[in-house]
């Protein structure tokens, strides 16, 4: 699978919540680097996309707050199961600790980036497709045509109230495919088809957690 499809295709979230520390503690020669960062997520609902919280208080200095969302933000863009975006989950930063030399936002930047995607591995992420309900009128006798086409890409047709010798369908299907299936309809119904198609947002994907690696693999 294209990369570039993929990101417009598929997405990950999270099923549950998990909490996430990250440490970044080195020293090279006389010159300390330490951040340490905790942060804790959860699942929002579908469509709402990502929310950000402080609860840190006063246990790191604001200065470092820019380069903490930084590093959640490089998290949730690069997910963890098939590098995706994350989306519908909320992020808490709930504490941490720094230190007065050796604390650069450099450092917090990728502690943040680890505790979020140490948290997100604990909240049963999952990968979710993108969906459009797709709509078609033809002519009643193309319609058992048209109902096996919409079948054999996936979506369950639902008939639709239609005029006198015209019958009409809905059903949804993969947005990754939706030009496929038009050009396909069109094909069977030799042009007479009349096509309409609407974003039906995202859904899981229904992959047991097992076989995800391998699809993450192959694509």
């Amino acid at each position: 699978m294209n990369s570039e499809l993929s990101r417009l295709y598929y997405r990950e979230t999270i099923q549950g919540s998990g909490v996430g520390e990250g440490k970044v503690i080195r020293r090279r020669g006389g010159i300390g680097v330490y951040a340490n960062v905790r942060v804790a997520v959860c699942a929002l609902k579908p469509g709402e996309g990502t929310a950000f919280i402080w609860k840190a208080g006063s246990a790191m200095p604001a200065e470092f707050a820019p380069a903490i969302f930084e590093g959640i933000q490089g998290a949730l863009h690069s997910g963890v199961l098939a590098g995706l975006e994350v989306t519908d989950i909320c992020t808490a930063i709930e504490d941490g600790s720094y230190h007065e030399v050796d604390s650069t936002a450099d450092a917090f930047r990728e502690a943040a980036e680890i505790a979020v995607t140490e948290a997100i591995r604990k909240a049963s992420p999952i990968v979710l497709e993108a969906v459009s309900t797709v709509t078609v009128s033809v002519p009643d006798v193309l319609s058992e045509s048209v109902e096996l086409t919409l079948a054999s890409r996936g979506g369950r047709a639902k008939v639709l109230p239609s005029e006198h010798e015209i019958k009409s369908f809905s059903a949804i299907v993969l947005s990754e495919k939706l030009s496929e299936l038009i050009a396909e309809l069109l094909r069977v119904s030799s042009g007479s088809a009349q096509i309409s198609s609407c974003s039906a947002g995202f859904r899981p994907r229904p992959d047991p957690p097992d076989t995800i690696e391998q699809w993450v693999a192959s694509s």
